[in-house]
């Protein structure tokens, strides 16, 4: 990809691909470029995912786009495009898989529902992470990348994604329709800190999300029962019906063997199943929250319904500190 600006119409000449685009100061260049259709892939657009990443192989990309970016990966021209307004002329590329990402092959692909896939990979070597965190998917040939929360946890030797398939979505139609056992994905650094911390072990924890948000939420469930967190642990998981509800089983088995454990599955539509509630999510954290008890609160999935609990949360008194959500979409 190249920019480049002419300075006297704040206008920058951007190459992409044997391209050139010209692009206003004004407008981030993640947004310019796709608006002329050079499908870059995104996710946050506000520089926390990293999906955006580009190269400047040409020029050098302003320090405002390189916040947040290992040294390494700013010594070699990355930046994020969601953050470059810049009046340089650049040339810029996709990132480099053998810079940003490691390679990690996949050994097992399973429907849990007819619209979520669990895909588990080789865990590679030198990779850490806490459960909860997420990670960007890079698919080079068709130039995607997308962010999924890590399901595993330190004590597995692989990697779990829970993969919601979306109509049309590029990178979930490739996962399903493309990636065997034996496919090599590429895997960034982990981020983010929706994660268990061993001094929540006094407090009791309040876990609660919607759809794919159940990934980080797995993670952080058995992170925590394998630090040995005795206080009260309550997961809820909500879906649109019986059917959005899967690793019911194994959350179950998770319950009969951890009196601390309680699993609260809960769906907008339709009968609940053995042991669940017919209702919103938030409508049951709510009565949760009137328990009174000093949680530490998890809140993952759908951006939407995580920003109304939060706000409930807060509304019950709950310490910004003491809430930790992973919004998607």
């Amino acid at each position: 990809m190249s920019v480049v600006f002419s300075k006297e119409r704040c206008m920058a000449r951007i190459t992409f691909q044997g391209q050139t685009y010209e692009c206003s100061a004004d407008e981030p260049l993640l947004e310019a470029l796709n608006r002329k259709g050079c499908n870059l892939p995104y996710g946050c657009r506000a520089g926390v995912c990293q999906a955006c990443m580009l190269k400047a192989t040409r020029g050098t990309p302003p320090a405002t786009a390189q916040v947040g970016l290992e040294k390494k990966l700013q010594k070699k021209n990355y930046f994020l495009s969601c953050l470059c307004r810049t009046d340089s002329d650049m040339e810029v590329a996709l990132p480099d898989p053998a810079d940003k990402y490691h390679a990690s092959i996949v050994f097992e692909k399973e429907f849990l529902s007819p619209s979520v896939i669990r895909l588990r990979s080789s865990r590679p070597d030198g990779f850490t992470y806490q459960p909860g965190q997420f990670v960007n998917l890079l698919q080079p040939d068709l130039g995607l990348a997308r962010s999924y929360s890590l399901a595993s946890t330190g004590e597995d030797n692989f990697l779990e994604f829970h993969i919601r398939l979306i109509p049309g979505g590029r990178m979930s139609g490739w996962i399903a329709d493309t990636v065997e056992n034996g496919t090599f994905i590429f895997v960034s650094d982990a981020m983010g800190n929706c994660c268990y911390n061993t001094r929540y072990s006094d407090s009791p924890l309040l876990l609660a999300g919607t759809g794919t948000g159940l990934a980080p939420l797995y993670g952080i469930l058995r992170d925590a029962i394998g630090h040995g967190h005795q206080k009260p642990v309550e997961l809820l998981h909500g879906g649109l019906n019986s059917e959005g509800l899967y690793y019911r089983p194994e959350l179950q088995q998770l319950a009969e063997r951890h009196d601390c454990f309680t699993y609260r599955p809960c769906v907008l539509n339709g009968d609940a199943p053995a042991g669940g509630v017919q209702g919103a999510i938030d409508e049951q954290l709510q009565q949760l929250l009137k328990s009174g008890h000093d949680w530490r609160i998890f809140l993952c999935g759908d951006s939407d319904m995580v920003n109304t609990m939060r706000k409930l949360c807060l509304a019950h008194g709950i310490d910004e500190s003491d809430i930790h959500t992973d919004a998607f979409g």
